[in-house]
């Protein structure tokens, strides 16, 4: 049976839900079970948040996007349905529009907050460092680019991101060894705010997402604005080579030896390694 949208979401989407916890506070659901891949449905639902978002009767201030299984925020990208269009409202192409979407991201007049548990991979961590704050869970939440590892590179976000947030070292470190990095080694290299307790996680974001929601608009929007303006953010054109890139290295020989392995290994799937992926594909597999 397919998923059927939330009755109480704001938006029509299965497997991205849209709440309002209060006024001007949104919190966004990613729920596609069983690994919350990234694929066409997802980009769908996020296409009609945007929607939803930008309409000056929304009047939303802060959204918090999580999850709804503990053991992925995004495992990655669907990488085989990357090409395809959602039938669902709001479908569109991931490859032409996603670039575009992670700008909006970081530039809508609204703040952006990714609450992370679980294994936030490959597009999974480029969402989160696209948006403005990052909270991660302390015992569950890892973060991992896993494209070099598959003979690609990063192309969602991560080469035009990780420097600005951790450094050129500590981003190539993470690109080019494509091991997940814990929670409290994240909140040491600046990838995200803070890590906390699982059991306090919640509570914590939560709290601060009611705060700044409950400040004048016009304060949150300029302030971000102007933090923006002295800080230089990707370029859409930026994130649309990177895009190109993976897509060209996607079918490289190297490439689809490596994915080949990978999914021989696993017995035709990648979902028997998914909570441990990094570990398949490093030289000790080969």
């Amino acid at each position: 049976m397919s998923p059927v949208a939330s009755p109480s979401s704001l938006i029509d989407s299965a497997v991205v839900h849209v709440a309002q916890v209060s006024p001007g506070y949104l919190r966004v659901q990613f729920d596609n079970p069983p690994l919350n891949l990234f694929d066409p449905e997802v980009f769908a639902g996020l296409t009609l948040l945007q929607q939803y978002v930008d309409s000056a009767a929304a009047d939303v201030r802060v959204v918090v996007f999580e999850s709804a299984h503990p053991d992925f925020f995004f495992a990655h990208v669907d990488f085989p349905r990357v090409g395809d269009i959602s039938a669902a409202a709001g479908g569109r192409s991931l490859i032409e529009h996603w670039p575009s979407f992670s700008t909006w991201l970081s530039q809508a007049p609204i703040v952006s907050i990714a609450k992370v548990r679980g294994r936030a991979r490959g597009i999974g961590n480029e969402f989160a460092i696209a948006c403005d704050l990052r909270f991660a869970s302390l015992e569950r939440a890892q973060f991992c680019q896993i494209e070099v590892g598959f003979g690609m590179v990063p192309g969602g976000g991560a080469l035009e991101w990780l420097p600005r947030h951790i450094g050129r070292a500590r981003a190539l470190e993470m690109i080019l060894g494509a091991e997940d990095i814990d929670a409290k080694t994240a909140e040491l290299y600046g990838l995200v705010n803070r890590s906390l307790p699982d059991a306090d996680l919640d509570e914590h974001v939560d709290r601060l997402a009611r705060r700044i929601a409950s400040f004048p608009a016009q304060s949150i929007v300029r302030t971000k604005a102007l933090v923006a303006a002295r800080q230089q953010l990707p370029a859409t054109d930026e994130l649309q080579e990177s895009f190109q890139a993976i897509l060209q290295l996607a079918t490289s020989e190297d490439s689809r030896a490596i994915s080949a392995r990978v999914r021989a290994k696993a017995g035709g799937s990648l979902a028997p390694a998914e909570l441990n992926l990094p570990d398949w594909y490093g030289p000790e597999q080969r």
